[in-house]
């Protein structure tokens, strides 16, 4: 019974992810003005993002229109609530730029009382630098198609880098020279 569940939520990401246009990538975390590489800098024309990053983002409600940092090869947990017993629940309103942000699972737990909104949960991985807008949209699938405007979006900062720089501790010696 669960890997048909399994089969079933794949089949319905899947359909997602074919019916949602194709987004853009906003910008790019590298240098584009087509300076030589000695005038990039010593970061090699690489950049921050706008936004501090983070290996594992967490994204809610409170995010909604957002920028959120995150390192390249990091993952971003989008969780919002939804009624699926009624039919509601969220779907891209458009893929995000596949070079930046991919989608890797998306997992519904329900209320634990049994009545009422449960959690969905959706995850991306950052596989590229840049930036992309992650729309979602929140609506009766059965009573209407996915159309209208979304109601759920936040940009995703991926940093050129693979995770934070590491700081050297600096560790001070001293040594005691024994006098007769």
């Amino acid at each position: 019974m669960k890997a048909s569940l399994i089969t079933f939520g794949c089949i319905l990401i899947g359909a997602a992810a074919c019916t949602a246009p194709q987004g853009k990538k906003l910008s790019a975390s590298s240098s584009g003005a087509g300076l030589p590489a000695v005038a990039e800098g010593p970061g090699g024309g690489a950049t921050e993002p706008s936004v501090p990053a983070t290996r594992e983002a967490v994204v809610n409600e409170h995010e909604k229109g957002k920028t959120v940092g995150v390192y390249n090869q990091g993952t971003i947990a989008v969780t919002l609530g939804a009624a699926q017993a009624d039919g509601y629940s969220w779907r891209l309103a458009e893929i995000p730029d596949p070079t930046v942000l991919k989608l890797v699972s998306q997992d519904y737990t329900p209320p634990a009382s049994g009545t009422g909104r449960g959690e969905e949960k959706w995850v991306f991985q950052a596989v590229g630098p840049g930036e992309v807008d992650v729309k979602l949209w929140y609506g009766n699938t059965l009573e209407s198609g996915l159309s209208g405007n979304p109601t759920f979006d936040f940009i995703a900062s991926v940093s050129d880098r693979s995770q934070p720089a590491e700081k050297k501790a600096h560790v001070k010696k001293t040594v005691k020279i024994a006098r007769d």
